[in-house]
């Protein structure tokens, strides 16, 4: 026990024995340690797995288990991302797998070459029918078979008439009795006899020689009243014929008609006095010119085309009706979809005829009808065009119906991703659509494999070509506070737009587009993100309408949409009661000018500067004391001006910005530049809310020691100008 004893009492023993222990503990953690950590990530991965099912993947469950539907079981299928809803990413060896391709969206000038094919066929203000001036039977026809080409004034036919040959003797007694005493009855019953054989149709030059006969003649010849061919050739000789029965159609070829079919995706390309060239293969060799003169206002049912008239000069007889042809028009079309042209700029066009062109105004040389300017039918000259339309590549665009989703590569530098966006469409430009809505210039789309990606989408139940409302449904009991306080504005100007006392949709846009999701619920955003652009795609469509009938159309689809924000965001539909009757501009003004006092009182409040108060509240005392309607303001600033010092200052601010506040909501009508209602909970010691001018917190009640103290609560008025992205909550700082 000594030997023991002096052991352990050696100092240096006592020292390993304390080494020893504690390198057995930390070893022991060293092993334990990891297991641990990797129990804690096995349950963090199993409490964010999806479980869907294989062939139902619109069933998602947090765990394992078996489909409702097919009973087979459940397998992972994705964990929670931050990114959007259409948002998914694939690696790069991925993509090259697939053969992805990319293609940037440009603006450039949306060309089309329209390939077309049609007819020819007589020019119908050209076409004379010849009728039977006296009734008779045809003793002789100088012209018996379609196809002759006549004069002016060529003989056509020979009638024998009885009743022609009473009225010529009675023309001829009725001259030679012109001379007798009784003159004046004499001529009367001349004229009258030359009126009725000018009634049957008989020029006056005929009647004349009839007249001068010394007998009467029993049989009247038919001439060609102008050049042509006979193409239509009705009687024979020897037939009976009555007054006015057709005899023979004649036709004037040196112009004619060529009619050629359009589908309906080609009419935004097509306007009024178009150049247009076409061959035949009749005609090899030769390539033949004309306007577009009519697009027919109506469609063909049942092969569902427009016809397309095209005039055209045929002074060598080429071109014979019924024959095909090919045809090509040019056509060039700017943003706002008029058609860009060099050989119209300055030029005056006849609205009847589009081959008579002038350098001035004037007179159609055919009709007599005024000129027009080539812009008033739609027609700009390159220089004076708008800007140009956004293309993006047609094999880039999954279309369903009146729908269109586009894959858009997002800027992120660790991982290829791609986003979904539904976009709105104008005309086919070749390979390429004119997008009116939902992309960017410099935009970057997939354009080869967008229905791989969308087809993964489809397996993950999230929104897709197929699967447009796939779409997590969110409780409706409590919206995110960031959001409803900045939607009212938005609700209010979709209302007066449906009482079209704001014509413009482009505001709205704004305001959405504007919105600060900075502190919004990732979940939260994502579904807004989806919901908002297919709002402003929806509200671009019904600027588009054109009649009573697609603007209804729009209207019930905006209404959709509006319940989905309700249905999944929570906000909500009963804000469309509030104030929509059309603004007084009168009292907006008056605001605007009671605003201006407001603001540097709250300002100077914030920053603890009791003297800059009063001074703005005197501002207001005197802007109230100048307009009627707001003389209630004068006794609450006041109040300002009379407080003993800053704290009583800011219990008597309270009252004042509540009123603000109204004034705002009554009469502002989103007109009066920024204001925002924002809370502090720990304002005048039980919470209080103010107004200010920006999203910005800037709190008069805790003064600079607790100055962004606050959030955001309601948007009264939305901003001039689209805001900078701000926070809109904040933390109480410790004092």
């Amino acid at each position: 026990m000594n030997k023991l004893a002096q052991v352990l009492l050696r100092p240096g023993f006592v020292l390993m024995l304390i080494v020893g222990v504690l390198m057995f503990l930390i070893g022991w953690r060293i092993a334990k340690g990891p297991a641990e950590t990797h129990d804690h990530q096995k349950m963090e991965a199993a409490a964010s797995t999806v479980w869907t099912c294989a062939m139902h993947p619109q069933i998602r469950q947090p765990g394992p288990g078996k489909c409702p539907i097919c009973k087979m079981n459940l397998i992972p299928a994705s964990t929670k991302t931050a990114g959007g809803l259409r948002e998914i990413s694939v690696m790069p060896e991925t993509a090259a797998m697939l053969d992805f391709r990319v293609t940037p969206v440009i603006r450039a000038a949306a060309v089309r070459e329209l390939r077309l094919f049609g007819t020819v066929s007589y020019d119908e203000r050209r076409v004379q029918s010849i009728t039977a001036w006296v009734g008779g039977r045809l003793d002789r026809m100088f012209v018996d078979f379609t196809g002759t080409r006549v004069r002016k004034g060529n003989h056509l036919a020979e009638i024998y008439s009885p009743d022609l040959f009473v009225a010529q003797q009675d023309l001829i007694q009725a001259r030679r009795q012109l001379g007798s005493t009784n003159g004046g009855t004499q001529r009367l019953l001349y004229d009258a006899v030359r009126e009725k054989l000018r009634l049957l149709g008989i020029p006056a030059e005929r009647i004349d020689a009839m007249a001068a006969a010394e007998a009467p003649s029993d049989h009247v010849v038919l001439s060609a009243p102008q050049d042509g061919i006979v193409v239509e050739k009705i009687a024979r000789e020897g037939d009976y014929v009555t007054v006015g029965q057709k005899l023979y159609t004649i036709a004037d070829l040196d112009m004619v008609w060529v009619n050629l079919e359009a589908y309906e995706s080609d009419l935004p390309w097509l306007r009024f006095a178009q150049e247009a060239t076409f061959t035949s293969e009749a005609i090899p060799g030769r390539e033949f010119h004309g306007r577009v003169a009519f697009i027919d206002p109506v469609l063909d049912r049942k092969r569902r085309v427009v016809s397309v008239r095209v005039n055209v000069k045929n002074e060598e007889g080429l071109l014979k009706p019924g024959m095909f042809v090919s045809g090509l028009i040019h056509s060039e079309i700017d943003a706002s979809g008029r058609a860009v042209t060099n050989d119209l700029q300055g030029k005056w066009v006849s609205p009847m005829h589009p081959e008579i062109i002038k350098d001035g105004p004037g007179v159609c040389d055919i009709c007599g009808m005024k000129l027009e300017r080539a812009e008033d039918l739609g027609f700009i000259s390159p220089g004076k065009a708008g800007k140009l339309p956004l293309l993006v590549p047609a094999s880039a665009v999954l279309r369903t119906g009146e729908r269109a989703i586009v894959y858009v590569k997002l800027p992120k530098e660790d991982i290829l991703s791609f986003e979904g966006r539904e976009v709105l469409l104008g005309a086919r430009a070749g390979d390429q659509y004119v997008v009116e809505s939902g992309l960017a210039q410099g935009d970057v789309v997939l354009s080869r494999g967008a229905f791989k990606l969308d087809s993964e989408l489809q397996l993950q139940a999230r929104p897709s070509m197929m699967n447009p409302d796939g779409l997590p449904q969110m409780s409706a009991v409590k919206p995110d506070t960031v959001l409803a306080a900045q939607w009212p504005p938005v609700l209010r100007a979709i209302q007066r737009l449906r009482n079209e006392s704001d014509p413009e949709a482009g505001p709205i846009v704004q305001q959405i587009e504007a919105f600060d999701l900075s502190v919004v619920d990732l979940d939260v955003g994502a579904v807004w993100k989806e919901l908002s652009r297919s709002l402003i795609n929806d509200l671009q469509q019904l600027a588009k309408a054109d009649t009573k009938k697609e603007q209804q159309r729009a209207w019930n689809v905006i209404d959709g949409r509006l319940e989905q924000l309700h249905r999944h965001l929570g906000l909500g539909v009963e804000m469309r009661t509030e104030n929509t009757q059309p603004a007084d501009p009168q009292r907006i003004a008056m605001l605007r000018r009671l605003l201006e006092a407001y603001f540097p009182l709250q300002i100077a409040l914030a920053h603890d500067d009791g003297a800059g108060a009063k001074q703005a509240a005197a501002e207001i005392e005197k802007a109230a004391e100048a307009m009627p309607p707001y003389a209630k303001f004068k006794p609450l600033a006041n109040a300002v001006i009379k407080a003993a010092d800053i704290k009583a200052r800011r219990a008597t601010f309270e009252p004042l910005s509540a009123a603000i506040s109204d004034a705002v909501r009554q009469d502002g009508h989103d007109l009066v530049g920024g204001v925002f209602v924002m809370h502090c909970p720990m304002g005048l010691g039980r919470g209080a809310d103010w107004a200010q001018g920006t999203r910005d917190i800037v709190n008069p009640y805790m003064g600079k020691v607790m100055i962004t103290c606050g959030e955001l609560r309601q948007t009264l008025s939305p901003p001039d100008t689209a805001p900078a992205t701000t926070p809109t909550e904040h933390v109480h700082p410790k004092p």
